[in-house]
Parts: structure tokens; C-alpha cells; sequence
């Protein structure tokens, strides 16, 4: 909050200034007025959103009820898995190590846990856009609402984007984002290339993830065959729903090859160029099934903008001047010093 209201401070200090081009002035200007129309429009469209969300079934959520009985399934003993399209209601698609891992909060009751899930994902979107009145005016970005509406994972595993390209501690996080939804794993490139500091906890956090699943394989090897077979069956599915977006309409996973591999080549030019936005953008967006809500997590572009610390480390005349473009500074790979990172937390 105190860094939003700091750069608005700035921009109205510099609209001040008689010495500026009216142009710039201008533009502050506008900043402001956009900014209070977002928080008008993101608050009375926030509000509508929960109005609604309560009205079915008082807000259980559409992904989240999965998650809930998933938990149950392992408690059970039930299968995990179905033959049924990804657009059917609870229907679980995830690793089974992450249904054994949401055993404790299957013992809560379904609705508190929808809840308590999308209270997560609002505070996980306050940590994307760095400010409570920012979260506001993100709320105006409808994909953003409808995420919070259904409950899915995306904002939470956004979330961990970002963290791990802020702190080399997110990069832990990542090999569990990436079992998810398999996208994160693009910003690998970025992360080992330009900021070696990640290396470690990268290779450490897939080791764990690694040991997690073998765990989970020993604990219950027919749910990891089931997945398998999952897996096979939506790859055959024809993708449906009316937010649905698709290259290829046939086939679910001839689909999300076609669209991984293309964010393959986007993440890869980002890492070559050094530039953090368009590693996030396109590990955040790439998904099995690519629906309008999924574009939710690109309302933390803001934060890549010039002058920002996402992605980029500090101090060098060549970081400041590629701040502009989101780039890491030419010919260095330096980590951010402690005084920075403190000052670049929300």
C-alpha cells in the first residue's frame, strides 16, 4: 500500500512541476482519473460478484467442491478419478499427492472450505497487484472476479510466480505449481538463467517434490494409474464451454501441446531477452484447458511496469535502463541487496 501511494505521490509531484511537458502532466492526470474510475468500477463490480457468488448454493464455488472431495475420496478409499469431461462439476484432474495433502481440510466442512479457499485467493491477488486499493481496481478486470467466483488454483499458483521472482525462496514453490497446472514450469529458463541464486532451491524443490510423489506412490499406487489413465481419456475429450478458449477444438491435449509449445518459444525468447513480464505472462496462462478466467493473473503485469522491482534487480545504470522493457540489467545477474527486497515487499 505505502508503495502505491508512494508512486502516486510521484506522479502527482511531477504533474506539479512547471518545468514538465504538459504532456506529462496530462498523463498523470489521467492516471488519476483511471484510477478512481477502477475503484469505482472494481468495488460496484466486486460487490454484484459476491451478491451472486452467494446466491448459489451461498458460494460453494465450482473448482473448490473437487478439491473437497477429493480429500474425502482418499479418507474413503474411493477412486479419485473419472471417465467424464473437464467441464463436469468436482471432477478432480490433479496429482493424487495433492488430494492426500488436502486430507486435513476435507475434515472441515465443504462450504467453510470454499470459503476460506477464495479468501485465499483474494489475498493471494492483493500480493500480485501490491496493494489493497490496487486489488480494488483489478476487481474491474472481469477474469479476475470470475477466478475468484469458481475458486481454482490460478491466482494461488500466480502467486507463486511472482514470489519466485522476487525471492529465490518462491523457487522452492515452483516444482509444486508446475504439477498443477504444468505452465509455471516455463519460467524455469528465466529463473536458471537469469538468476542463478534460483538454481538451488529449483533443483532442491523438485528433489522434495520428487520424494513427495514416491511417498504418495507407495501410499496408494492405483490412484497414480488412475491419473495415468485420466490423463489419456482428456487428452481424446473434446474441449467445451462457453469461456473456453481453443487452437485446436478436437482434442484437449493436441490442444494444449500446440499452445505449451508456442509459450515454450515466447518463454525461452523471454529468458534470451531477459525479460521477466513475458516469462510470468507466459508461464501464468498456460494451462490443460485455457478459459477466459485463466487471464486473471496478467492484472500483475502492472508490476513489471518501469521503476518496478518484479523480475529485475536494482542498482546498476544498466538495470535502470532497461527498466523500461521489464528486462534484467545487460550483463549481470547480480541479486537484489537486502535493502531492496525489504523495499519491494507489498
Amino acid at each position: 500500500m505505502k508503495r502505491f501511494r508512494r508512486w502516486n505521490a510521484e506522479s502527482t509531484a511531477r504533474a506539479a512541476d512547471p518545468a514538465l511537458a504538459p504532456a506529462r502532466r496530462d498523463r498523470a492526470t489521467l492516471l488519476h482519473f483511471l484510477t478512481d474510475v477502477g475503484l469505482v468500477l472494481g468495488g460496484a463490480l466486486a460487490l454484484v460478484a459476491l451478491i451472486a457468488i452467494t446466491q448459489d448454493h451461498w458460494g460453494l464455488g465450482y473448482d473448490t467442491p473437487s478439491y473437497w472431495f477429493a480429500g474425502r475420496h482418499v479418507l474413503d478409499g474411493a477412486p479419485l478419478y473419472q471417465a467424464d469431461p473437464y467441464s463436469t462439476l468436482a471432477l478432480y484432474t490433479y496429482p493424487p499427492v495433492f488430494a492426500q495433502l488436502f486430507v486435513p481440510a476435507a475434515l472441515l466442512p465443504e462450504l467453510l472450505v470454499a470459503w476460506l479457499w477464495r479468501v485465499s485467493g483474494v489475498l493471494c491477488l492483493r500480493y500480485l497487484v501490491g496493494s489493497w486499493r490496487a486489488t480494488v481496481v483489478a476487481c474491474a478486470f472481469i477474469p479476475v472476479l470470475t477466478e475468484l467466483s469458481i475458486s481454482n488454483v490460478t491466482l494461488q499458483i500466480a502467486a507463486c510466480l511472482v514470489f519466485a521472482l522476487r525471492d529465490k525462496r518462491g523457487a522452492y514453490l515452483l516444482p509444486w505449481a508446475a504439477a498443477l497446472k504444468f505452465g509455471p514450469a516455463l519460467l524455469v529458463p528465466y529463473l536458471w538463467f537469469r538468476k542463478p541464486e534460483t538454481r538451488r532451491p529449483l533443483v532442491v524443490g523438485t528433489l522434495v517434490f520428487a520424494g513427495a510423489c514416491l511417498a504418495s506412490i507407495v501410499l496408494a499406487p492405483q490412484a497414480w494409474s488412475d491419473y495415468v489413465d485420466m490423463l489419456r481419456f482428456q487428452n481424446m475429450t473434446e474441449l467445451s464451454g462457453s469461456q473456453v478458449i481453443h487452437l485446436i477444438p478436437s482434442g484437449g491435449g493436441i490442444d494444449f501441446i500446440a499452445r505449451l509449445a508456442i509459450a515454450a518459444v515466447v518463454a525461452l525468447f523471454a529468458a534470451y531477452s531477459g525479460r521477466g513480464w513475458l516469462a510470468y505472462a507466459a508461464a501464468s496462462i498456460t494451462c490443460p484447458v485455457l478459459a477466459i478466467s485463466r487471464f486473471a493473473p496478467l492484472v500483475a503485469l502492472w508490476r513489471f511496469r518501469p521503476g518496478a522491482d518484479v523480475g529485475a534487480a536494482a542498482g546498476s545504470d544498466a538495470t535502470r535502463q532497461d527498466a523500461g522493457t521489464g528486462r534484467e540489467p545487460r550483463g549481470s545477474a547480480a541479486t537484489p541487496s537486502s535493502a531492496t527486497l525489504r523495499d519491494a515487499k507489498p
